[in-house]
Parts: structure tokens; sequence; C-alpha cells
């Protein structure tokens, strides 16, 4: 990883190649935030190349206060809070009807697989889907604390300074978000206690029913990411299920998600935004 706070100081004193690095390596961090918050591939890069815009232009204001990466989060929050609901976003009911909606599409898990690799794609599919669906069930506000909080790891000082709210206040999102997680996932998910009767492979038939799964078309799964490896929909289970604290074994979950990077084209889209700042 690059020297972040080092480039923002060369990029501030107008070396452009140390803007043009910075920009690369913040752009993946930002469009992870923005995909989890927005939901959309699509929509995320907008929001990424608005952030990134937002904090080449300025820069010069960053006052090294706190660290850089909570500066850039911050400038990512308020930008991502502004931006319009989207058409996944606004489905999203909330966590009775998200949660009667996986009720309704269980199915029985296939026992035989004509082809595996396609199998494995589309379970990971569904499972990327209904989490980050699952957090749609969250207000933004309170979706952006528990992305922040459980899935970042950030602690509620740097939490409530991205959000711009108190740590009491940060730590009250934090608890409402885990509330209503667990109220969707807590006896339904397989990936989070083996019990639990919903996995991934009896969800498909169901997706594609309603045409939220189309295969040849699977926007998560075959994401480009900074792990090449292929995804295992049911890799978490065993180690999620050792976990002594159910809101544990359900970030769990979320932090083994692959770690997807900016599609080329968020940078490409920088570039002709500010062609007299970047070479």
């Amino acid at each position: 990883m690059a020297d972040l706070d080092r480039l923002a100081r060369d990029a501030a004193g107008g070396d452009k190649r140390a803007l043009g690095e910075l920009c690369r390596e913040l752009q993946h961090p930002i469009y992870r935030l923005a995909l989890r918050m927005l939901s959309s591939p699509e929509d995320a890069e907008d929001a990424t190349q608005e952030v990134l815009v937002r904090i080449v232009t300025n820069l010069g204001t960053f006052e090294g206060r706190s660290r850089f990466m909570t500066w850039v989060y911050t400038v990512a929050t308020r930008q991502l809070l502004r931006t319009r609901k989207n058409l996944v976003e606004s489905s999203v009911r909330g966590a009775d009807a998200f949660a009667a909606a996986i009720d309704a599409g269980l199915g029985p898990v296939p026992d035989d697989v004509e082809g595996q690799a396609e199998y494995e794609e589309l379970c990971a599919e569904v499972r990327i889907s209904c989490t980050h669906g699952m957090l749609l069930c969250l207000s933004r506000e309170v979706r952006l604390a528990y992305i922040l909080g459980d899935l970042m790891g950030m602690t509620d000082r740097d939490g409530a300074e991205v959000c711009e709210v108190t740590p009491a206040a940060f730590r009250k999102r934090l608890s409402r978000a885990r509330k209503t997680m667990r109220t969707i996932i807590a006896n339904r998910c397989g990936l989070v206690r083996e019990e639990n009767p919903c996995r991934c492979g009896g969800q498909i038939a169901g997706g594609e029913r309603l045409g939220v799964l189309e295969r040849g078309n699977l926007k998560l799964a075959t994401h480009p990411r900074r792990d090449g490896r292929p995804i295992l929909a049911d890799a978490t289970i065993e180690e999620a299920a050792r976990q002594l604290d159910l809101a544990e074994a359900i970030a769990e979950v979320y932090k083994k998600d692959p770690e997807f990077v900016a599609p080329r084209r968020v940078y490409e889209g920088l570039r002709r935004a500010a062609p007299d700042l970047l070479l």
C-alpha cells in the first residue's frame, strides 16, 4: 500500500504524478464503500468518480487534523448521503418485507449440479446480492454506521468523525443496525448458523423466477476483484458458526466478501473530468 499521507502532501503541492497515484489508490476503497451503500455497480462507479473529483478539487483544504483516510471517508460519506436513491434501493421496503422475500424464495438445494463452476458463481451471486439487500433495509445513516463500524472495523471515535456525529450517536446507530440485521438473518441464514434453513443454492431457482438472478449476467460474482481466487459461497459457514456473538457472525459473512476493485472506467472518467490536474 502506498504512503497515502505522503502522496496527499505531494499532490497538494502540485505534483500531478502523486495526485494520479493517490487517486488510483483511493478509487478502490471508495468504490467498495459506495457499492455497499448503493448496491449497484453502475451507481457505485458514478458515485466514486464524483467523490474523487471532490477530493481532487478540495485536497488543499485537508488540514491534517485527522488521518487522511478519515477525511477521505468523510468526503465520500457526504457525497453518498446526497446521492439520489436508485431503483434497487427504493424497492427494498424494510427488514420484514425483505425477510419475507427470503422465506418465499427458498427452495431445495440441488443434489446434482451439471456445471460446478457455474453453480458456485450463482451461489456467490445470491449470497452477495442478499447481503447487499440486507444493508438496504437500513436507513442510509444507520447503514453507513454499520459498514464503518462492523464491516470496516472503525472505532466509534473514527466512525463518529466520518459521520459527523457524536460517538454516542454513532454507537446508537450501530446498535440499531445490529438489531435490524439480527431480525432478518438470525434464524434464516446458514452462513451464520449451520442449523438455519436458508442456503444460497436454495435461492437460485426463486431468484431466477423473480428476475433478480440472470445467468450470464452475474454482476457481483464475476466483478473484478483484488483477489483473483474463485468465490466460494459457503466458505464462511464454518468460521461464522464458531463466532460466539451473533453480531460478529453476521459481520464475518460480510468481511468474507470479495475485495472488489473499481472498474477501469472510474479512473478514465476522472481524467476526463479533471484533465488539467491529472497526467
